[in-house]
C-alpha cells in the first residue's frame, strides 16, 4: 500500500495505530500533529489515506476533509471519533469522509478500517487507470445491492429475500443475503432456515475475521444463496457497530458477485454505512400516500448526504393497487423513476407463511417474473460497472 497519514494531537494514539498499520509489508506511515499543512502533506506524500484522530477539535476536521474530498478516488478519509452518533455520520458523509469509527473500539478496528478504506483507494486508482494513462481493469469486488425504507410493511424482506434466491438459484451468481435487521431480522424465517451462527458470531471473533473465515458464519440455503443471519437476541444489536459493519461488507463482497443487503424500517448509523458500502439502493414504496410521502422525505435526505439518483433507485411494490394513485403520479412525488414494479399476490403471504420464496414457490406467477426481472437488472448494473472500469 502507498502512505497513510496519522493526525492527531495525542501522541499515544497515533503510535498504536501506526505500530499496528505497520505490521503491513511495505506499508509507509506519517503522524502529524496537527491540521495546518494537512492538504499540502497528502499531496507531497500522494497519501492514500489520512486518518483523523479522535482529539482533534470536529470543526477543524470537517473543514480539512473537504479538500480531501475532491481529490476521490485518489485519497480516503477515516474519522476516529470518541462515539459515535446518527447525526454525526451524517456529517461526516456530508463532508466526504470514506469511514467513521468508534475510537470505543479496538485498535485493530481501526487499523482494519485504515487498510479497508486504503484498498478501496487503489482498487479505483487501478479501475481508472489512475497515473499510469491505463485503460484501467475490473476491481473484482461483489456487487452490493441495499433495499431501503424507513417505513415497515412495504415488502423489504420479502423483496430482499426473494432477490437473494433468484440471483443465486436462477441465475446462478454467488450471492450473500445480509440480513441487518440487527434486532427483529426475519430473512431466516422467510427462508425457512434455522439459524446456527449469526452476524453476532461473527462479530466475536472480528480481530481474526478474513474472507474465508466468513464463511463460516453465513448460513446456506437449498437455492444456493448463502445467508448472514440476524443476532438471536435483540442485545446481540449493540455489538454490531457501524466500523465492524463497513469491514463485515467488504468481506462479504470479497467472496460473492452479489451482496444482498435487507435493511430495517430505520435511517440509523448501521443503515447509513449499508447504503456508503453499496453499489446501488432499491427504496420500496408501496400505494398509498404515507409510504410515497416517506419514500420522498428519505429521497431527498439521500441526496441531501449526496447520494444521488445513480445510486438510489425506486421500487414499487403492490404496483397494481387499485388505489386512486397513478405509477406516474408517484414518481412525480418522490422525483425518481420506478425501476421495478412488483405486483400484488396472495401467493406472497402463503410463501411467507411456508418459508419458501415465491421465486421458488410459484417460479410461473407474476409476481416471481417481476422480482427475478429485477434480480436480472442487479446483474445487468454489476456487468456494466465492470465494463466501464
Amino acid at each position: 500500500m502507498g502512505a497513510i497519514i496519522i493526525v492527531d494531537r495525542d501522541p499515544e494514539f497515533s503510535s498504536k495505530l501506526e505500530k499496528l498499520l505497520c505490521r503491513e509489508p511495505g506499508q509507509s506511515v506519517l503522524v502529524v500533529p496537527a491540521l495546518g499543512r494537512i492538504a499540502d502533506q497528502v499531496a507531497e506524500t500522494d497519501a492514500l489515506v489520512v486518518v483523523f484522530g479522535p482529539s482533534l477539535p470536529l470543526d477543524g476536521v470537517m473543514e480539512a476533509a473537504a479538500p480531501l474530498a475532491a481529490r476521490q478516488p485518489t485519497t480516503a478519509s477515516v474519522l476516529v471519533v470518541p462515539k459515535i452518533t446518527t447525526e454525526l455520520m451524517r456529517q461526516a458523509m456530508r463532508s466526504g469522509f470514506n469511514d467513521v469509527v468508534g475510537a470505543d473500539g479496538t485498535f485493530g478496528e481501526v487499523a482494519s478500517a485504515v487498510l479497508d478504506a486504503g484498498a478501496d483507494v487503489l482498487k479505483r486508482r487501478e479501475a481508472s487507470g489512475w497515473a499510469t494513462g491505463g485503460q484501467g481493469l475490473p476491481d473484482g469486488r461483489g456487487h452490493v445491492a441495499t433495499v431501503f425504507s424507513t417505513k415497515g410493511g412495504v415488502g423489504k424482506t420479502v423483496i430482499a429475500s426473494n432477490l437473494g434466491v433468484a440471483l443465486a438459484g436462477n441465475l446462478g451468481k454467488r450471492t450473500v443475503l445480509l440480513d441487518l435487521d440487527l434486532r427483529f431480522g426475519d430473512t431466516g424465517i422467510m427462508l425457512g432456515l434455522r439459524p446456527e451462527r449469526t452476524i453476532y458470531d461473527a462479530v466475536q471473533a472480528f480481530d481474526r475475521l478474513d474472507a474465508s473465515m466468513m464463511r463460516g458464519y453465513l448460513t446456506r440455503h437449498p437455492s444456493g444463496l448463502d445467508v448472514l443471519l440476524a443476532p438471536l437476541r435483540p442485545e446481540e444489536a449493540e455489538s454490531v457497530t457501524a466500523s465492524r459493519l463497513a469491514r463485515i461488507i467488504g468481506l462479504l463482497r470479497e467472496d460473492a458477485d452479489v451482496v444482498v443487503i435487507d435493511t430495517p424500517a430505520a435511517f440509523d448509523d448501521t443503515v447509513l454505512t449499508a447504503i456508503d458500502k453499496s453499489d446501488e439502493v432499491f427504496a420500496v414504496a408501496t400505494m398509498d400516500v404515507a409510504s410515497i410521502k416517506n419514500t420522498r422525505i428519505s429521497l431527498q435526505k439521500l441526496r441531501q448526504l449526496g447520494y444521488g439518483d445513480g445510486l438510489v433507485k425506486l421500487v414499487l411494490n403492490r404496483a397494481d393497487s387499485k388505489v386512486w394513485l397513478e405509477l406516474s403520479e408517484v414518481e412525480r412525488a418522490v422525483e425518481g423513476d420506478i425501476v421495478g414494479k412488483i405486483p400484488s399476490d396472495r401467493l406472497v403471504p402463503r410463501s411467507v407463511n411456508k418459508g419458501t420464496p415465491v421465486v421458488t414457490d410459484a417460479p410461473k406467477s407474476p409476481v416471481a417474473r417481476s422480482l427475478v426481472d429485477l434480480a436480472r437488472l442487479i446483474v445487468a448494473h454489476k456487468e456494466a460497472r465492470n465494463n466501464v472500469a
